[in-house]
């Protein structure tokens, strides 16, 4: 038992001998005190000892040498006396247990982790936290202290890991309980936390002397108590006793030869890793460093987690390990140590040397790492994913071949679904991971809850008992899983390929030396692990991530196992593991991947709802099955919620999805696997039920009173072309039926249509023929009528109704020794529906016959009419003869009519409200079983006594047995037999006891007729209501029953449907004699050859144009997302080409450069200004915009300077553009530049005045503005540059730097005096200069003053933006209240460096860019952003397709540096007017492409206007004034 097990491997121990302490022993003389022995105690509480030793005895202070006290030596072992459970008291509500046992000091660490892992359930460690420090209370500062809190117990938590401490209330220990009670969790079993404490120094210990017990324990000691209190909130408690009193240290050998041991012990039983141990620091004395280098001086080192910050040891050696030069810790660090510890030199000096040897040993443990495969392995254990995926699946880890595969088969078996995303996110291809061998594997695992209920099932299939240790093979699986689903399902590991297959690969296994019976070790695992399309002689697997060009060779025709696929479907095969093994989590995640998503949630469905059933018929834990069935629902929803998305999309193809066969699951439709696993939403679902109703009415296309028009067009067949028929667009989505096949349509087509890999045989339209002759236009209508499964159903519903009354009239009139003519018929009507049933067996999907008649007979109205059958064949040869036989012949035809009048209520199931009910009536049947037997047992009890009473002579007989059961049974329906209630009434001599008959009558009738009915009653009651509620839904489900029932049967009724068989076997011999394979006929049914020579000729032309017609609008969308697709493609690809032109002449340029002459340009030309490298929000870009950091660079030929050089390079993209085109738009004539600011530009460049003035504060710089002059009217001005600057001083905020964009560079100032209010002083401004590349790039144009004419060019450009805003601002509508506006920019010169830069108002606030100057936008969100992105597209209209805005940024409605593009114009190829951020007509055309129009757009008239292709305007006026736009 568990107590004699403790009591038995544990040990305490307890002084034997009493040997003084030293300081007693030179006090003892003068003091009355009794003195304590070296062990602590007194005396008195030697309890070994039998009388305690005299005074006298004693050895005095000058007698001989003393005797040295050891643990081994004074100490005796006797079993443990203390073990069970602690209760702490002081937990304010938390419930708060602890297991703990007392333990000798030299106690086993075998006999340790035993009994904590066995007695106490605690689970296996995946990491060791040891945490040492002070043992006496410390402050500890609030951050160090979250931070350790926080990460010990995430640390903790999330990799299963055990937590040692010495479990005392003080010091380290009571900070590790601290966090546990703030970030820990309250379960005990989760809860690791260990305390190793001496039992010597805990407070009231006697308290816990016990054997098994609760104790309560209080955990507030006595402050002038030296002995201390266990910490309330660790979970375990070793408490190591050597014998001694209120001594500590002697738990720290025990404790470290117990990590040692938890180090040897495998992190997992998969693996081959221990678990690692990690020592954790905070505070600590002296004798911490000591326990350091021992940690590290080990073999393998055991890592050391210091906390810096908490104090004494932990910091020094934190400031060691930091430490490069160690040299120059001398004499301080030692004065250092004596201070902090209280030491002597020499103790300092020893303490150093020891903290020197741990510095030694830091490289090793730094250096100590484990393979990547290791790593992952322990990531595996700890089931932390994402450190796998932030720190081992990293780009540039070398993998061991397999490690990978390894690490994904690890991940299964351990059910870490994480692991697998993350190893299927990162390239492991299941094509490639999965083998047969890996999967036998999976299948035989021990791990998740598996409860050997696979065995079980396999037992079940092979009807034996199977060993233990037998080893499932995939065979094994194939038949459990066509056990589970039942029917006609077969398995691929079940099928003869698969088999030879399979067999062939053992047969290999088994020559290189390995029995294919026995397990698959995995030192030889490679030997017999095949990949799917790999060969025995193959080469060994590569790892995922390494990847390598080989040359093709061409593929050897071979007989080999890798000449086709095992595993087709990989992900299927891992997602009927999971499901079998009950992983509903791994089945969930593997369902998310590969194909046929509803198909495989049907599926499962079905497998969990088997084994459901399973666990309840093996009276298994009920918890299991509840659970199974759960899992069913779940995956059941799954598969309703993808039906229902589906047909929202497509209903047609989501109604082709329920009936397409799919080949990995048995040839299976979804719909057959749905209804197998009695999934009532998914068969009662909208969709569902319109491809029912499609495939119950045919090609008939009738709403109201259809049972009408069907019975007068059977019994009139010329009413037939009365009718409307459904055309082939509207039946597309109906699966082709065999007897379709058999008469030849197949949609104009010779072979089955193909769709999405599985083969859809679709039943052909049927419109009124008029293009056809009229007696095949007849032919066909009739065909399509009577093929109908509703025609069918009335068809042989009034056969049906006919037989019945020519046997009911067979019955009931005289029988003749000949058959009369009526039973001839009603011969022929039951020996040709035998033969229909005998078809129906052999032609149904299972290819054994007994699989053949189970599920045949799993039918139950086919047991009924098998029943009919045999009992009217067997009257049928008793009528014959003349004797009594021919009588009980006639008998046997009564009895046998009543099967038939049963069989209709089968018919009567097709109608939905009659059909309710009879799943009630059904319902009930079933459900009264047990009530009527107990309803049997009181009738028995009550018919033997009464009839033993009143009829003590009664003999033997069959009459005896009816008097038993007749009069009781009539009893409870009210016959009370009242006459015979007292026998002793009248002359008849009375029987003893028969006065007990009345009692025994009054008793029966109270129990049988009032319980037992009335229970009765109140159970059809209920069955009644709860079946009403959905019995709708129930009605729907059976429907599918009856609907395949009549689309499968032929269509003439018995006993004319003999006809049918006829032309099935002529069919048959044809087919046999054409020499017709197997997979033809699978495919094809009956079709054959010259019927669709027929069909392709009948087929009227006006159907297949419609039906083309619907399939080219199928491919006509596709292809148009196709289209969509591969423009977005091309606009990407374009501008990875644009990028990559510029690259490379750039680079052709720096190459070809002199260097020299650069260098000279830039001292000369180029000098920079000191400016901030503070952030300013408006210095980025977009990744693509022409303000990026690629460095602008001219061509190698100059041309037109008027757009920066990139748009040179797109030049020859554009110049195949029809320029002769006319204006689509007549716009308005607009002023947008004046001629004459050309020559105010260049006047500029040479009358600006430099003369400096010497200002004190600041640094002294000069302002020139654009002014307006009018010119004809207040709504035209001319701008015109101010001859003479005004003075500022501007004092840089900052100088660490400079903030760079691609063109310019910014820096903030504060202006600190300004001449004429041309600034605001105290305020913010930007200055931007241009780039020293940017200038040495233009200087080949511009060859002096190159940096004043770009900034002249910039300040242009944002006039001319904020001229076309103003317009903006006033045309726009009154619904789109945002004006944005352009800030003012001026020009400066910094006269103490003479450079020429920009200057405008700072803005503060959240900087944003709208679009770049390559036409990119961002995705609008409000009307602002919508507002601004529509200017863009205004101005390029407005302008009559010649400028166009871009580069709007800015903060709010304040925008600043835009880029006007400009459409490219020959005649002005000498001017550049709007600066070097120019692209001209690329910008535009990728600007056309690239906009999106929004609701801006749309109120300024401008959508769908852009849609039209880009072409270069045609400019009919010049700029010598106004640029006008002739329209």
């Amino acid at each position: 038992s568990r107590r004699s097990w403790i009591e038995d491997t544990f040990c305490k121990r307890a002084c034997g001998k009493f040997i003084p302490a030293c300081r007693d022993l030179h006090s003892f003389a003068s003091l009355p005190l009794t003195p304590r022995c070296c062990c602590g105690r007194l005396v008195g509480e030697h309890t070994l000892l039998e009388t305690g030793p005299s005074m006298s005895s004693w050895p005095g202070p000058g007698t001989g040498q003393q005797e040295e006290w050891s643990v081994e030596c004074h100490t005796q072992t006797s079993a443990t006396d203390a073990y069970g459970t602690i209760d702490f008291q002081d937990s304010a509500g938390r419930n708060c247990h602890a297991k703990y046992v007392r333990v000798a000091v030299d106690a086993k660490a075998e006999a340790l982790l035993q009994l904590m892992r066995s007695e106490w359930q605690m689970e296996r460690p995946k990491l060791l936290l040891t945490v040492h420090g002070g043992t006496e209370n410390f402050p500890l500062p609030l951050k160090v202290r979250q931070a350790f809190s926080k990460g010990l117990i995430t640390a903790a938590q999330s990799t299963g890991a055990w937590i040692l401490t010495d479990g005392i209330n003080t010091g380290v220990s009571r900070y590790v309980g601290e966090a546990v009670k703030t970030y820990g969790t309250h379960d005990l079993r989760k809860r690791n936390a260990v305390g190793v404490t001496p039992w010597g120094v805990i407070d009231n210990h006697s308290d816990l002397i016990g054997r098994d017990v609760l104790r309560p324990y209080q955990p507030l000691g006595n402050p002038l108590s030296k002995r201390v209190c266990l910490n309330g909130l660790h979970s375990h408690f070793l408490l190591v006793d050597d014998g001694t009193l209120g001594k500590h240290g002697c738990q720290l050998g025990l404790r470290r030869k117990l990590e040692r041991h938890i180090q040897l012990q495998k992190i997992h039983p998969r693996f081959n890793q221990g678990v690692p141990v990690v020592c954790v620091v905070v505070e600590g004395g002296p004798d911490i460093v000591s326990m350091v280098l021992e940690y590290l001086s080990s073999v393998p080192p055991v890592p050391v987690f210091v906390f810096e910050g908490s104090g004494r040891a932990a910091d020094l050696l934190a400031f060691l390990h930091k430490q490069t030069a160690i040299d120059r810790c001398g004499e301080d660090f030692l004065l250092r140590i004596g201070g902090m510890f209280g030491l002597e030199r020499a103790d300092a000096s020893q303490l150093y040397n020891l903290l020197m040897e741990c510095m030694d040993y830091r490289q090793s443990v730094s250096n100590v790492t484990a393979s990547p495969g290791e790593q992952l392995s322990t990531a595996l254990a700890w089931d932390r994913a994402d450190i796998a995926k932030k720190h081992i699946l990293v780009y540039g880890q070398h993998w061991q071949v397999g490690s990978l595969e390894q690490a994904m088969l690890d991940a299964l078996v351990m059910d870490r679904v994480g692991f697998v995303k993350l190893l299927i996110d990162n390239g492991m291809t299941m094509n490639r991971f999965l083998t047969v061998s890996r999967l036998e594997e999976l299948y035989n695992t021990q791990q998740g809850p598996t409860d050997n209920f696979l065995h079980l099932l396999v037992e079940d299939v092979k009807q034996t008992h199977i060993p233990k240790g037998y080893r499932v093979s995939l065979i094994d699986v194939g038949q459990v899983i066509e056990y589970l689903i039942g029917g006609a399902y077969r398995s691929t590991y079940t099928r003869k390929h698969f088999r030879a297959h399979y067999n062939l690969l053992y047969a290999h296994c088994k020559e290189t030396g390995r029995d294919s019976s026995g397990p698959l070790n995995k030192k030889r695992r490679a030997d017999c692990t095949l990949r799917p399309h790999q060969s025995p002689n193959s080469s060994p697997s590569r790892p995922p991530f390494f990847r390598t060009a080989q040359p093709y060779k061409r593929k050897q025709q071979s007989s080999e196992l890798g000449d086709s696929p095992l595993f087709v479907y990989n992900f299927n095969d891992l997602f009927v593991w999971a499901v079998l093994q009950r992983r509903q989590q791994m089945a969930l995640f593997l369902w998310q991947h590969g194909e046929e998503a509803m198909a495989r949630a049907t599926v499962a469905c079905k497998l969990y709802r088997a084994m459901a059933y399973e666990f309840r018929q093996s009276n298994m834990d009920d918890t299991t099955g509840e659970q199974l069935k759960t899992y069913s629902m779940d995956f059941g929803q799954l598969a309703v919620d993808v039906l229902d998305r589906a047909f929202r999309q497509n209903e047609r193809m989501a109604m082709k999805l329920l009936t397409s066969e799919m080949e990995a699951w048995s040839h299976f439709t979804c719909l057959q696997m749905a209804v197998s696993s009695r999934l009532r939403p998914f068969v009662s679902h909208s969709c569902t039920q319109m491809l029912l109703t499609d495939l119950w009415t045919g090609r008939l296309n009738m709403r109201k009173n259809s049972w009408f028009k069907i019975i007068l067009s059977i019994l009139m067949p010329p009413a037939i072309l009365l009718l409307e028929f459904k055309s082939q667009a509207e039946m597309s989505h109906v699966p082709q039926s065999q007897e379709a096949l058999q008469f030849g349509w197949d949609t104009g087509r010779p072979e089955a249509a193909q769709e999405g890999g599985h083969t859809v045989v679709k039943v052909p339209k049927c419109t009124p023929y008029t293009s056809l002759p009229e007696c095949q236009s007849f032919l066909f209508l009739l065909y399509d009528f009577y093929t109908a499964p509703v025609v069918k159903f009335w068809f042989h519903t009034m056969s049906y109704l006919a037989f019945l009354m020519l046997f009911s009239y067979t019955v009931l009139v005289k029988m003749e020794d000949r058959p009369s003519t009526q039973e001839w018929l009603v011969i022929a009507y039951i020996i040709s529906t035998a033969v229909e049933k005998t078809r129906e067996v052999f032609m149904s999907v299972p290819r054994k016959p007994s699989q053949k008649l189970k599920v045949w007979f799993g039918e139950y109205w086919n047991v009924t009419d098998f029943l009919a059958i045999v009992l009217f064949l067997v009257g049928l040869g008793l009528r014959w003869d003349s004797g009594s036989y021919r009588t009980a012949g006639r008998i046997t035809y009564c009895l046998d009519i009543i099967f038939w009048y049963v069989r209709v209520l089968d018919l009567l199931a097709v109608n939905q409200h009659a059909g309710a009910y009879l799943t009630m009536i059904t319902k009930m049947t079933s459900n009264m079983f047990y009530i009527v037997v107990m309803m049997a047992i009181v009738l028995l009890s009550f018919g033997v006594s009464r009839k033993a009473i009143l009829s003590p002579d009664e003999a033997l007989s069959w009459s005896l047995l009816r008097d038993v059961v007749n009069q009781p049974y009539w009893m409870m329906f009210g016959e009370v037999y009242a006459g015979e209630i007292d026998t002793c009434a009248g002359d008849t001599p009375c029987v003893p006891g028969a006065f007990l008959t009345p009692f025994l009558q009054a008793v029966y009738l109270f129990f049988q007729y009032i319980i037992m009915v009335n229970i009765l009653i109140a159970f059809f009651n209920n069955v009644y209501f709860d079946m009403r509620s959905i019995s709708n839904k129930l009605w729907k489900y059976n429907r599918y029953r009856y609907i395949m029932t009549y689309q499968e049967k032929p269509w003439l009724p018995p006993p004319l449907i003999i006809l049918s068989h006829m032309t099935l076997c002529v069919t048959a011999i044809y087919q046999k004699h054409r020499g017709l394979s197997e997979q033809e006929t699978d495919s094809c049914g009956l079709n054959f050859f010259f019927v669709i020579h027929l069909n392709i000729c009948l087929c009227p032309l006006p159907d297949r144009a419609e039906e083309m017609g619907v399939v080219m609008g199928e491919v006509s969308d596709r292809v148009h997302f196709i289209q969509d697709t591969l423009q977005v493609l091309d606009s990407q690809l374009g501008q990875l080409q644009d990028l990559s032109a510029l690259a490379v002449d750039t680079l052709t340029l720096l190459s070809a450069s002199d260097s020299l002459q650069q260098e000279e340009a830039r001292l000369g030309h180029c000098r920079p200004i000191t400016t901030s490298r503070h952030h300013v929000p408006h210095s980025w870009t977009l990744p693509h915009g022409g303000g990026g950091s690629v460095d602008i660079m001219p061509c190698h030929t100059p041309r037109a300077y008027r757009s920066t050089p990139p748009s040179l390079l797109w030049e020859r993209l554009l110049n195949d553009y029809n320029v002769n085109v006319n204006r689509m738009l007549c716009c308005k004539c607009v002023v947008v530049v004046l001629a004459m600011e050309r020559n105010n530009l260049m006047r500029l460049a040479h009358t600006i005045p430099f003369t400096p003035v010497s200002i004190m504060a600041g640094e002294e710089v000069s302002v020139y503005t654009l002014e307006e002059v009018e010119a004809a009217g207040p709504e035209s001005s001319i701008p015109y540059w101010s001859s003479k600057g005004l003075s500022a001083v501007l004092q840089p905020l900052s100088s660490e730097g400079c903030l760079d964009g691609g063109l310019r560079r910014a820096m903030l100032v504060l202006c600190t005096w300004a001449e004429r209010d041309v600034l605001r002083v105290g305020c913010v401004y930007l200055v931007k200069a241009i780039q020293p590349d940017v200038v040495c790039t233009w200087q080949r144009v511009f060859h002096s003053d190159t940096t004043l004419q770009l900034c002249l060019r910039e300040i242009q450009q944002q006039r001319a933006a904020q001229k076309l805003m103003h317009v903006f601002n006033q045309v726009k509508p009154e619904n789109m209240p945002h004006s944005p506006r352009f800030l003012d920019m001026s020009l400066l010169h910094w006269h103490s460096d003479g450079q020429w830069l920009t200057i405008e108002r700072n803005m503060t606030g959240d900087f944003r860019k709208y679009n770049n100057n390559t036409g990119e936008e961002i995705a609008p969100c409000c009307g602002m952003e919508e507002t601004l992105l529509a200017f863009s597209h205004w101005t390029y209209q407005y302008s009559c397709r010649e400028l166009l805005v871009l580069d709007l940024q800015g903060v709010g409605l304040e925008l600043t540096d835009p880029s006007v593009i400009r459409a490219e114009d020959t005649r002005y190829s000498d001017d550049m007017v709007f600066g070097p951020s120019n692209l001209g007509d690329a910008a535009i055309h990728s600007f056309v492409i690239k906009h999106t129009c929004n609701s801006c757009c749309e109120n300024l008239g401008l959508s769908g206007e852009r849609k039209e292709p880009f072409r270069p305007p045609l400019l009919y006026g010049d700029y010598r004034g106004l640029w006008v736009c002739v329209c």
